[in-house]
């Protein structure tokens, strides 16, 4: 008898260990310890972060070489184009964001004032709430050189009001664009800004099972336009009961 009281008092210290040691890095860490792979895992494949990639095999006719941007792209066997969202409102990006700016400066061998420096800077960046708002960010390339120049002249004439009736966040409804930005020059992101309230109702309800971006990708060198669609899994971005976004 007392063998087998000592054999499932081991059982169940194993299956604590085991349920101790489950869950996401971002469950189970500070984020002051997270590793630059798992900040940069929580920005492009998490439920909060997501890649979208649009691919195609390219026969380019015989005499497009002298054509501008034909070249580049009959040098990729696999041209593609590539999305990458995350929400900037939820505050595991946010952490993720400090935390790699850490890693690039060495954080962890600053001095102590140094430390305390850097250390009111991310709290005074960690505390900005988003009551009202839904922020994401997105990503834009191409590994074709010419592509990756029109995907930026493109986005980068946009505005609030040319894009307002093609750009949603879909939920119970497709909520419709608040604001719009973009970095210009050499920079290839921008920036999409959604209420958290429509007609009277949370962006979000209890049934809801996705939250998904929307939003028009143009036609490049003759392909066509087409819609991306980036969906998030609600279920996935609940934190102590709680959906973040």
């Amino acid at each position: 008898m007392k063998m087998k009281s000592e054999m499932l008092l081991i059982s169940l210290a194993l299956a604590c260990i085991a349920g101790s040691q489950g869950g996401e890095f971002w469950e189970k860490k500070e984020f002051q310890q997270w590793s630059e792979r798992e900040c940069r895992k929580l920005l492009e494949d998490s439920p909060w972060g997501k890649n979208y990639t649009l691919s195609q095999t390219l026969i380019e006719p015989l005499g497009t070489s002298s054509i501008a941007g034909a070249g580049d792209r009959a040098r990729e066997s696999r041209p593609e184009i590539s999305y990458q969202a995350d929400f900037r409102s939820a505050q595991p990006i946010r952490q993720a964001l400090v935390r790699l700016e850490q890693i690039r400066v060495k954080y962890d061998q600053f001095q102590p004032a140094q430390k305390q420096a850097a250390d009111q800077r991310a709290r005074d960046f960690l505390t900005v709430g988003f009551p009202d708002t839904v922020v994401l960010r997105v990503a834009y390339s191409s590994n074709v050189q010419s592509d990756d120049r029109d995907l930026a002249r493109y986005w980068q004439s946009q505005t609030t009001d040319t894009l307002k009736n093609f750009v949603f966040l879909n939920a119970a409804e497709k909520v419709p664009l608040l604001r719009y930005s973009v970095t210009q020059g050499a920079g290839r992101e921008f920036q999409v800004v959604f209420p958290r309230e429509y007609h009277g109702r949370p962006l979000l309800g209890p049934n809801d099972k996705t939250l998904q971006l929307e939003f028009p990708h143009p036609a490049i060198r003759g392909q066509a336009g087409s819609l991306v669609l980036i969906a998030f899994k609600v279920e996935k971005m609940l934190i102590q009961g709680k959906v973040i976004y």
